[in-house]
């Protein structure tokens, strides 16, 4: 896998984590290009950061694939992978703005427009993948749906970007070895008050600038899956692996309400059962895929290391009190909790 040439910086996020919305730029304006014809049908620009092949990426593929099939032709996706649209969050503002139909951001960047989503970003909330299958289909992400709705999104479905660990230039056997590194975090407020918490020094940075932040020196690690790990090659530059598994980082299909409703009856039930079927494949593809992404992280070389994850666990606690504040956010976390 080539990996993808660093996308474009995203907009700054400003004070208590929310978005300066404004018109993206003539860049973004300069990547649409020519869409594929549909007979009497449509084409949705959809957006993701991914590197071709990789998890979102395939989860797309899959949906566009069943919209043509269910609507014979008339509804598809124009992919554009690797930030080709520009980072996170200047595509999610895209889809608000109407410049971009459908993205695929990271919960933790999706959080900035619909605090809700701030749920998903609690360390160790989400057990495993079998917890995450069910709590997809649970009635608390039903509601962070309903409220992205109210705020002009559309979701879809509930993609998986894997399960987060550690990848750092030296070695972390455990929590202490973490005392004043450099972390690269998303730019979420959650993620950088955990690793502050853990004893780092967590460092917001632009996920198209990590690779070359790893190989300089800029940060001495940063959180990541699997399938980026891999994809990215940021073996070449973080060669050690420490297995924390702090957080499940999911990816909600995101459309534009309006283009939603502008849509034909049937076109739009369509989106909704591709988009639905579409996060069932693309999570067990997450888990088909990971055993073989491990073994290739060791043929790299990679030292792998698997810590106490105690003293993580008691670090991460006091965020759950801190960031969920609402009953309604209390009572979706419990729900969450409670899913067998």
């Amino acid at each position: 896998m080539v990996r993808a040439v660093p996308p474009p910086r995203p907009s700054p996020v400003s004070g208590g984590g929310r978005i300066r919305r404004r018109a993206l730029g003539a860049g973004l304006a300069a990547a649409w290009v020519a869409r594929p014809a549909l007979a009497q049908g449509a084409v949705l620009r959809a957006a993701h950061t991914n590197a071709i092949g990789e998890v979102q990426d395939e989860g797309l593929r899959f949906m566009d694939k069943r919209l043509r099939e269910i609507t014979a032709g008339r509804l598809g996706l124009q992919i554009f992978p690797n930030g080709q649209l520009g980072n996170e969050l200047p595509m999610i503002e895209g889809v608000a703005l109407g410049t971009i139909d459908l993205a695929v951001p990271s919960h933790a960047a999706f959080a900035n427009f619909v605090k809700e989503y701030q749920l998903l970003d609690m360390p160790f909330l989400i057990r495993d993948y079998a917890h995450l299958a069910k709590v997809a289909g649970s009635p608390a992400i039903a509601q962070l749906a309903q409220a992205a709705q109210g705020r002009g999104f559309r979701v879809l479905g509930l993609y998986s970007s894997g399960v987060r660990h550690l990848m750092t230039r030296g070695p972390v056997n455990g929590m202490e070895d973490l005392k004043g590194r450099k972390i690269r975090t998303q730019q979420n407020p959650v993620h950088v008050a955990a690793f502050n918490a853990f004893g780092a020094n967590a460092t917001p940075l632009a996920y198209g600038e990590l690779y070359s932040a790893l190989q300089v020196g800029v940060v001495d690690g940063a959180e990541a899956a699997y399938t980026n790990y891999v994809a990215q090659k940021f073996y070449e530059v973080a060669k050690h692996w420490t297995t924390v598994g702090w957080l499940s980082l999911t990816a909600p299909v995101v459309l534009s309400e309006r283009k939603y409703q502008s849509l034909a009856p049937e076109l739009r039930n369509a989106l909704v059962q591709a988009g639905e079927e579409s996060a069932v494949f693309e999570r067990q593809f997450v888990v088909d895929s990971e055993a073989k992404l491990i073994e290739q992280v060791k043929a790299q070389g990679v030292t792998i290391l698997e810590p106490e994850k105690a003293p993580f666990l008691q670090a991460a606690r006091p965020l759950y009190d801190r960031f969920l504040t609402s009953a309604a956010d209390k009572a979706r976390l419990q729900s969450i909790q409670e899913v067998a």
